[in-house]
């Protein structure tokens, strides 16, 4: 019950944040922006669409986890607004679990307000229900997987250290996640036990994404679904470890 009061209240802040909703407003702007330069293009019109659609979604949903996520916890300790919460028959575990679940909340809807966006201007461009496909939907969950693990890891640095600290970490390992299939090929050169690590500690981001299926329009391989359940394991991970940090820091 504490969790799920500790979500809802994280819920309702998240949503009455000017970033949050200026970054979504952005985000939708794009979309559309998206859709007008695609009308410049005979014949490309979905795929130029559809490409700059997810991909803004992407972008946009991927800031919001970030900031959001890493001011929750270290924003607390800032405004001492977390001492009487945990002065209260309130785990430390509980209130962490319950802020992610809050974000992981707030990244879902906010990714249905962008799909729902990105779909109708699909509609139109097409004048037919054909763009709402299995690969559109399925390209819309596997992005909010993704904002999960990258909201879990912006949770992560919030509990370990400042707002601003943790928003400059969880941006890179995001970034980093996004770029982790290039460090494949330093496997052989130089440093190449130091890139295998780094492989294998970051988040996999690249593999969390079906845009391609979505823009050439070929339905998303069985096998594409392996990635999430890689991806939610992985966010588990980094909230156990988060937890473990959370309980033994000291607030004073």
């Amino acid at each position: 019950m504490n969790v799920l009061s500790i979500a809802s209240v994280t819920l309702r802040e998240a949503l009455r944040r000017r970033l949050q909703v200026n970054l979504l407003l952005f985000a939708l702007l794009l979309i559309l922006v998206s859709l007008v330069a695609s009308s410049l293009t005979i014949g490309e019109m979905h795929r130029i669409a559809s490409d700059l659609g997810l991909s803004a979604m992407e972008l946009m949903g991927t800031l919001i986890a970030v900031f959001l996520g890493s001011s929750l916890v270290a924003g607390d300790i800032d405004r001492r607004a977390l001492y009487p919460v945990v002065a209260k028959p309130v785990r430390r575990v509980e209130y962490l679990l319950g802020r992610y679940l809050g974000l992981a909340a707030t990244l879902w809807l906010n990714l249905a307000a962008m799909a729902a966006t990105l779909g109708v201007l699909l509609v139109i461009d097409a004048w037919s229900l054909a763009p709402l496909d299995a690969a559109l939907l399925s390209a819309y969950v596997m992005m909010g997987v993704q904002f999960l693990v990258v909201g879990a890891v912006a949770v992560f640095f919030s509990a370990l250290t400042t707002p601003t600290l943790a928003a400059i970490f969880a941006l890179a390992i995001a970034i980093a996640g996004h770029m982790s299939n290039d460090l494949r090929t330093l496997w052989q050169g130089p440093g190449s036990h130091v890139a295998r690590a780094l492989w294998y500690l970051l988040p996999n981001l690249s593999a969390l994404s079906l845009n391609e299926a979505v823009i050439y329009r070929t339905p998303p391989a069985a096998s594409a679904w392996l990635p999430c359940l890689y991806a939610l394991f992985y966010a588990g991970a980094v909230l156990t470890l988060a937890a473990v940090v959370f309980e033994r820091r000291d607030f004073k």
